[in-house]
């Protein structure tokens, strides 16, 4: 496997047309990633440890999820490949995993130490503004998510996520999709029954 084929994908998805990052940004700083795969199920981050890098997902998709004391899981956002993956407030204060992220398919990433790759990136202007824009991105998504909660119905909060991810729509089991929208899996069968009639 080419790691340097996937550095390249990686910097590509951050030099994107109009942005101000250029790829020799990252390679004039010797930037390295690890570059990891992991089969469906299993894990990048894990509720209660340390996470202390930031995570490049080259293929496959994730799920963002917690356990309860009680055991119970609950499913908080969904991951697709092109994508950055990882714990902010891990990152950032060098604190344990609030959550996990688990494969839902074969997943290749490319991983950073987020102390060294912020270190190095921080005086660069264009990677500041890729970062600025990638967290006003995760606030709008978390925005909406609660505006969802407090405003929508289940029903049309499950007919949003049909919209929102189309390419997961026949790939979760219904279970998980009816954890993301806050009911349970015989409340969603009986949307699913009246939506389609």
């Amino acid at each position: 496997m080419n790691i340097q084929k996937q550095m390249n994908n990686f910097i590509d998805y951050f030099c994107s047309p109009g942005s101000s990052l250029e790829a020799s940004d990252f390679r004039k700083y010797g930037l390295s990633g690890e570059l990891r795969h992991l089969k469906k199920g299993q894990y990048l981050i894990r509720q209660g440890q340390p996470a202390p890098k930031i995570y490049f997902m080259l293929s496959g998709y994730a799920r963002y999820m917690s356990v309860s004391s009680e055991g119970k899981e609950f499913t908080q956002s969904f991951a697709c490949a092109p994508c950055v993956a990882g714990s902010t407030r891990a990152m950032a204060r060098q604190a344990k995993a609030l959550f996990s992220i688990e494969a839902l398919d074969d997943v290749l990433c490319l991983g950073f130490e987020w102390p060294d790759f912020f270190e190095k990136m921080k005086d660069q202007p264009g990677f500041l503004l890729a970062h600025s824009t990638l967290l006003e991105s995760m606030f709008i998504k978390k925005e909406e998510r609660e505006y969802s909660f407090v405003q929508l119905s289940a029903e049309q909060r499950y007919l949003d996520f049909l919209e929102q991810n189309p390419q997961l729509r026949e790939r979760l089991p219904l279970k998980m999709i009816a954890s993301y929208i806050g009911i349970t899996p015989i409340a969603l069968s009986r949307i699913r029954k009246k939506i389609n009639g």
